[in-house]
């Protein structure tokens, strides 16, 4: 058993900090983006745990811990394209609503492929004082989020990680959501 932990530590650090290999992936008829090579859809129990929501989203993706995931989503509430600094102030406040504590990185609008999105990085966390998890305590994620208007309908890429991985995962967020390139139609 000595011997098997070395072996384990070494094998980590050899996986751990290998180059992503990224593969251009059609999320549906109107969205593409580079996702790493071992990320796959979600099966229908995991996106039940983890997307609890009355409305399933159009994708969502995980690694192959199934502790990183990509969630791409479309609300249906009405924007226009020029209405993305106020929708920005308002899913800011959305975010700060869902969580028990946040810590944003990094707000801003940016221009990706052509399309203005506002980014949101940050650190939540979320205290189970009722002990209504499996691991009773704080729970704390890097996420990484996306908004569009497309349409008048808001898209949404959700990426989140745990907050102990930030390091490792946020240029990879970084580069998977860059990436994403939307046609004129949904």
């Amino acid at each position: 058993m000595k011997l098997l932990f070395p072996l384990w530590i070494s094998l980590f650090l050899l996986t751990s900090f290998q180059p992503v290999k990224y593969v251009k992936t059609k999320v549906n008829d109107a969205i593409t983006m580079s996702l790493p090579q071992d990320f796959t859809l979600m099966s229908p129990t995991d996106l039940n745990s983890k997307y609890v929501s009355s409305k399933a989203p159009i994708a969502a993706y995980t690694d192959f811990s199934g502790t990183v995931d990509l969630g791409v989503n479309v609300a249906y509430s009405r924007w226009n394209r020029e209405d993305l600094e106020i929708m920005k102030s308002f899913y800011k406040s959305t975010i700060m609503g869902l969580y028990d504590e946040v810590q944003f990185i990094n707000e801003d609008i940016r221009e990706i492929n052509g399309r203005n999105f506002a980014v949101f990085e940050f650190l939540s966390t979320v205290v189970d004082e009722e002990g209504t998890t499996i691991n009773p305590g704080a729970i704390s994620k890097f996420v990484r989020i996306q908004y569009t208007i497309v349409e008048s309908k808001t898209v949404l890429f959700n990426f989140s990680c745990p907050a102990r991985q930030k390091d490792r995962w946020a240029p990879i967020a970084k580069e998977i959501l860059e990436s994403v390139k939307i046609s004129k139609t949904l």
